[in-house]
């Protein structure tokens, strides 16, 4: 805890490959002190650098922080930052600043996120990758993307974060992921079998584990319909599949609309 990370991290990969859930694990599990701010919501420099102290004076104590925090500019942010150490007592530990640049969620294109990020006010983007060197203090930012580092680079120059890649998980890697959603009422081997017919026929389309994990609770009760009328029981794999299909076809017309809409 006591010896300085790497100034800026910049993680970046597909949706719902476990960037996010991957850093609030382990830094909850290690217990460090960190501050998680989406840079979609807080869409002016203002919003994101008084969301940072407002959530790191709360971060060592766990309790909400009710006073307000009026951040102007980059100067004020890095006095209270350097405020906000102290008082909590983290000058010996290394406080994490994770940032979500943009979500699959969000209408806003991924080029358009990057090139707001870029300009706003003081220069932030610069400055968030070299903050160890203004506060003068032990911290690390974390920036979380689904775009590479190239389009969020200044033109100008800047601090080059460490990068690291999230590759998609794989057909074996999902099975395993949403197997773990079985209904108590049938067996773990019956709703993998289930899982593996679903991505045979969306994997080649859809990589997205939320979208996949929708599509399997929307269609497993079409799936078990010969089960439920005892037509067939769990076994019967060629009986269900013949009567999955229509619905997993029909489904594949509709993939991601439930977002886009």
């Amino acid at each position: 805890r006591q010896q300085f990370s790497f100034p800026s991290i910049f993680i970046y990969g597909h949706t719902s490959s476990g960037k996010t859930y991957v850093m609030k694990t382990l830094l909850t599990t290690l217990q460090l002190p960190h501050v998680f701010v989406n840079c979609v919501e807080c869409f002016t420099s203002r919003l994101l650098l008084e969301e940072i102290l407002i959530q790191l004076q709360s971060c060592s104590s766990g309790t909400e922080q009710t006073c307000p925090v009026h951040c102007d500019t980059l100067n004020d942010f890095v006095r209270l930052f350097k405020q906000a150490v102290a008082s909590r007592e983290l000058q010996d530990q290394t406080v994490y600043i994770v940032s979500n640049f943009i979500l699959m969620s969000s209408p806003i294109p991924a080029k358009t996120v990057a090139e707001q990020l870029r300009e706003m006010e003081a220069n932030i983007l610069p400055a968030f990758l070299r903050l160890q060197e203004l506060t003068d203090r032990n911290v690390t930012v974390v920036l979380l993307s689904e775009i590479v580092w190239e389009l969020f680079r200044p033109n100008s120059g800047c601090f080059e974060p460490f990068t690291m890649y999230f590759p998609d998980y794989s057909i074996g890697h999902l099975q395993k992921i949403l197997s773990q959603n079985h209904p108590p009422d049938y067996s773990a081997d019956f709703y993998a079998a289930y899982i593996n017919i679903l991505l045979g026929v969306f994997y080649m389309v859809c990589r997205d584990l939320k979208e996949l994990r929708h599509l399997a609770a929307l269609n497993f009760s079409k799936y078990c319909e010969p089960v439920v009328r005892g037509e067939a029981n769990e076994r019967d794999t060629r009986k269900l599949w013949k009567n999955i299909e229509p619905h997993l076809k029909k489904a594949m017309q509709t993939v991601y609309l439930r977002e886009i809409s």
